[in-house]
């Protein structure tokens, strides 16, 4: 009897260091995202190919919280040096890899992933306008972000 408590009670110890060690990596993992990204957006046939515009990109991210069991985090993203919209994030965390997601209209979307410690890396979903709709599929843009403070 004895020996099952003791083991009952190792068990009960490892399930919450192991909780704990999964929280502080998840928590580490949200330090590493609040900071400043710059980047560019790749437009089909290159960076600011076809009069698209402006291929570079800020994406601010304020603050990184756990929300009714989730992360999530609240920033600014858009065109570098020429004004930020509201975003608010969407953090998946796989044990091994982090992704976040958030959307800058209706019809646009930016997934990205941790890639190193500095680095984001994925895509973001422009509208194709196809005869009076305007469509958010097929017209995924390659997007990298690094870490600037």
């Amino acid at each position: 009897m004895r020996v099952m408590l003791r083991i009952s009670l190792v068990v009960t110890m490892l399930g919450m260091l192991l909780s704990a060690s999964s929280g502080s990596a998840q928590e580490d993992r949200a330090k590493v995202l609040v900071g400043k990204w710059e980047g560019t957006v790749e437009w089909a046939g290159g960076a600011g190919s076809a009069g698209l515009g402006d291929p570079n990109r800020t994406l601010i991210i304020e603050s990184v919280t756990q929300k009714d069991g989730k992360w999530v985090g609240t920033g600014k993203y858009g065109i570098t040096g020429k004004g930020l919209g509201k975003v608010d994030i969407e953090i998946e965390d796989s044990g091994n890899r982090t992704a976040i997601t958030f959307a800058t209209s209706p019809t646009t979307a930016v997934r990205l992933s941790l890639t190193g410690p500095k680095e984001l890396t994925g895509t973001t979903t422009l509208p194709a306008t196809i005869g009076r709709t305007t469509q958010a599929r097929g017209n995924d843009r390659p997007l990298k972000l690094e870490k600037k403070d």
